[in-house]
């Protein structure tokens, strides 16, 4: 299942009624407030200083990693790199910046808490038996990655028996009524995730595993746990982050492909819930919380998605530093009706047209239905 295309309107309803209530909170307003996208015009680019000027510059430099509610711990991290740090670094006071970095560093802790409290309503939680949960994974790495970690803490701090996710109102700042607002959108969100298909698949995967299928499941994480340990991540590539990524993922796949039956079912399941969650409550929901509503785009040469596969081509003017891989927006055309996530960019030479913009974006089915129309003309200025 492609996990764009298993989000009802009311899910993303909840999405959007979820971001709204954090964008409401003073250290998302704070942290926000800096981000090169929602600066002015004139303080963009190299007219960019300050903590905007940093942020614009690793932005450049590590964009994979820059993800908007992980700024907290990758900015630190990235700091500590010496070609990043002293390739063109601005100028930034140490003060205004720690103070910044305690800020995302909340913002940061809000999101993981909430994903956990969120993953919590899986069925046979805190045991889910998915080998992709074995030390080491891309889904439990310890190194800087994209992905949105399952902590191997969360499971023993009781979340399942929780209400709403704990100390996510402070963490944000928000008072009483920003707490009651927070805690409900979470309540809805999580009622939404649960009739999923990617949820509901992986619920009824649980009662049909039998002693084999479990022995199975435990054997191909501890087959798991020893090849993707230190050790052996050392001995395929001791330094370079891109390459202990990829034999990470090669790994797991390779010990997910070696199951069969119900066991199969069960860790594919998992993998469809992680997925519909990376999307929904990590990228988009980043999107939402920190840079509002989607512009609307003009676009054209549009590539319509193939069945089954929602990504979407299509080509704009040269628009400088608008758009950025991750954003999401409205494109104005009638072939695609719903919002898109941007996935690539790049340039395309034509004698008679001149340079353009290529982009490739997944379109976000069903968003059209539950998301408010855009109050912007295009590139972010008001209507």
């Amino acid at each position: 299942m492609n996990p764009g295309e298993d989000t009802s309107p009311e899910l993303w309803s909840a999405i959007w009624e979820l971001a709204e209530a954090w964008s409401q909170t003073p250290v998302v307003q704070q942290v926000a407030a800096t981000l090169p996208r929602n600066r002015p015009l004139d303080e963009r680019g190299d007219k960019a200083v300050g903590i905007p000027a940093l942020l614009q510059h690793l932005e450049v430099h590590a964009r994979m990693m820059m993800k908007p509610l992980m700024y907290g711990s990758r900015i630190s991290a990235l700091l500590e790199q010496p070609l990043i740090d002293g390739f063109g670094m601005p100028e930034v006071d140490r003060d205004m910046l720690d103070e910044w970095l305690q800020r995302a560093a909340n913002l940061e802790r809000a999101h993981q808490i909430t994903l956990a409290w969120l993953r919590s309503s899986l069925a046979g939680y805190p045991l889910l038996r998915a080998p992709q949960l074995a030390p080491g994974t891309p889904l439990t790495t310890d190194e800087m990655t994209p992905r949105y970690i399952w902590f191997k803490g969360e499971f023993a701090s009781g979340l399942h028996e929780r209400s709403a996710p704990p100390s996510v109102p402070d963490l944000l700042g928000a008072d009483a009524t920003g707490a009651s607002q927070l805690d409900q959108a979470a309540r809805h969100m999580s009622q939404q995730l649960t009739k999923s298909q990617a949820w509901v698949d992986f619920d009824s995967a649980l009662p049909t595993l039998d002693e084999d299928a479990k022995e199975a499941l435990r054997a191909a994480r501890r087959e798991l746990k020893g090849r993707l340990s230190a050790e052996a991540l050392d001995d395929h590539q001791p330094n370079l982050a891109l390459p202990r990524a990829e034999f990470r993922s090669h790994t797991m796949n390779e010990v997910l492909d070696s199951l069969s039956g119900t066991a199969r079912i069960y860790a594919d399941a998992f993998g469809e819930v992680d997925r519909l969650l990376d999307l929904t409550m990590g990228d988009i929901f980043g999107e939402l919380v920190l840079f509002g509503e989607p512009w609307p785009l003009p676009v054209f040469n549009v590539e319509t998605p193939t069945p089954g596969e929602p990504i979407v081509g299509f080509e704009t003017k040269p628009i400088g530093p608008f758009l950025a891989t991750g954003q999401v927006v409205w494109i104005t055309t009638e072939a695609v009706g719903d919002a898109v996530r941007i996935e690539s960019h790049t340039m395309k030479m034509d004698q008679a047209e001149g340079i353009q913009d290529h982009f490739e974006a997944r379109v976000l089915v069903n968003t059209r239905e539950a998301w408010p129309a855009p109050t912007m003309n295009k590139y972010g200025s008001s209507s």
